[in-house]
């Protein structure tokens, strides 16, 4: 028995495959659902029956709001305030704690039909939270800039053309694959970090947005 994919099933299998890690119950049911969360269960229930994604458990911080990058710069701007960046990323956090939540990652199968890369050993807290922070920074271009987001290439797809250098959490490409921007969800960053990806961002004369 085969399955049916619709065009919003592509659609997250390819999110999924292509462009991120996982993507909580949550995210996937405001984006693609309308907020519909038990349809948006159902579906994904079907597709997991299917070979097509994994459900997982995870333990994360419920994201802050993104609205908006922190700091976006190219080069040229003037340099970023970056113990301001650096406050702004910690202090977002600290009324949210560590939840139980419901995540989804693309199977070995689906990342075989998608053309993406399946990354094993999501466990620890603090980096489910910053990579659910990623996937809510592409959901929010997705709406904001959707050829930006068409243009996203995920770190994990990305990690060969930086081999034994810093790796941004994702890039954006231009019609030639050429990166034109750097992409970095901040977490709790502190203000030495956020310096050093912004040296060296500089050093490769790369624009970049820190949300």
């Amino acid at each position: 028995m085969r399955i049916r994919l619709s065009q919003r099933d592509q659609q997250i299998l390819e999110t999924l495959a292509t462009k991120l890690r996982l993507l909580s119950q949550g995210q996937i049911s405001r984006h693609w659902f309308a907020a519909d969360t038990a349809n948006a269960r159902r579906r994904l229930k079907q597709l997991a029956e299917f070979g097509l994604v994994e459900r997982i458990t995870v333990r994360a911080r419920p994201l802050p709001n993104l609205d908006r990058p922190i700091i976006s710069w190219r080069p040229g701007q003037t340099t970023p305030d970056f113990g301001k960046a650096s406050y702004a990323c910690r202090v977002r956090w600290r009324p949210l704690p560590v939840q139980t939540m419901v995540a989804y990652v693309a199977t070995e199968f689906a990342a075989s039909q998608f053309g993406g890369v399946r990354r094993h050993g999501i466990t620890k807290h603090f980096q489910v939270t910053h990579d659910l922070g990623v996937s809510e920074m592409w959901l929010m271009l997705s709406r904001q800039s959707p050829r930006w987001a068409d243009a996203w290439r995920g770190e994990d797809v990305m990690a060969a053309t930086r081999y034994r250098q810093k790796l941004p959490d994702a890039f954006i490409v231009d019609a030639n694959e050429k990166v034109v921007c750097a992409q970095e969800f901040g977490g709790t960053y502190s203000r030495e970090r956020i310096r050093d990806f912004h040296l060296d961002n500089q050093a490769r004369n790369l624009s970049y947005q820190l949300w």
